[in-house]
């Protein structure tokens, strides 16, 4: 029993040891999953007006373009259609309300109840929840992942595109991806978007680039997961997430946090 009862005691201090060290659950170092190639779009949807204006209480313009987001064609733009994919309307649903079943089902890949880190090389630069530097009181709704422009950003997991536009004010360029467990993931404040509603996208695939469209001062991308009514953390299920940067271009500059 003596023997029984040291044994668990050292593993129980191992383990306590390998948390300190590592810091947080999502961090540890996970299988690499690879990249999977994006062909760059040939056609691009008209360049509408950058859409600038001046955020509330301060004199700095923000922009939701210049647009870049590929032309859709062919039986997955007909798809979208059919379901009613790709419109604004359509965007700001996924925002609030539950996935529909009908596009749920609409997508071919699997489920997986891990997400995969959306920019390889990325930084952590800002989490979940009510972090911000100012605006206390405001809820950040995803996760702030600092690259430099042009970095490429890869699908969390199998789904169909639901949206790929710069409709959605603040976001910028933006892709949105359903998933086949009824939830929704948003790609934000992209330079280009490479895919268009009612394609298919598998686990890692590249959907666009990290850019500075919509409310940001600096390169990154801002990730939300929603599920249900309401955005989730996703940090709990991230894979493949470096350790927190405190010293990344994020978190060593707060004019950049909005």
């Amino acid at each position: 029993m003596q023997r029984r009862s040291s044994g668990a005691f050292f593993v129980a201090c191992f383990a306590f040891l390998l948390v300190a060290l590592v810091g947080v659950p999502w961090a540890a170092a996970a299988p690499h999953e690879p990249t999977i190639k994006t062909p760059m779009p040939k056609q691009w949807l008209p360049r509408n007006a950058d859409k600038c204006r001046y955020v509330k209480g301060s004199k700095w313009k923000m922009c939701d373009g210049p647009r870049r987001a590929p032309e859709p064609y062919g039986s997955d733009a007909l798809k979208a259609e059919q379901l009613g994919l790709g419109t604004l309307d359509a965007a700001r649903k996924l925002l609030h309300e539950p996935v529909p079943d009908a596009w749920a089902n609409a997508v071919k890949g699997r489920t997986n109840r891990t997400l995969l880190w959306p920019v390889e090389d990325g930084s952590f630069g800002r989490g979940f929840g009510y972090v911000r530097k100012h605006r206390r009181g405001l809820r950040h709704d995803g996760v702030d992942v600092g690259a430099p422009v042009g970095d490429l950003i890869r699908a969390v997991n199998d789904g169909i595109v639901a949206y790929s536009d710069n409709g959605i004010s603040g976001f910028g360029n933006t892709v949105v991806v359903v998933h086949k467990d009824k939830s929704a993931s948003f790609y934000c404040h992209q330079r280009a978007t490479y895919v268009f509603p009612g394609q298919q996208v598998r686990r890692g695939q590249v959907v666009g680039e990290v850019g500075v469209t919509g409310i940001t001062r600096g390169p990154h991308l801002h990730f939300e997961w929603h599920q249900g009514r309401d955005a989730r953390d996703p940090m709990p299920r991230m894979v493949g997430a470096p350790v927190k940067d405190h010293h990344g271009p994020l978190a060593s500059n707060p004019s950049l946090w909005m």
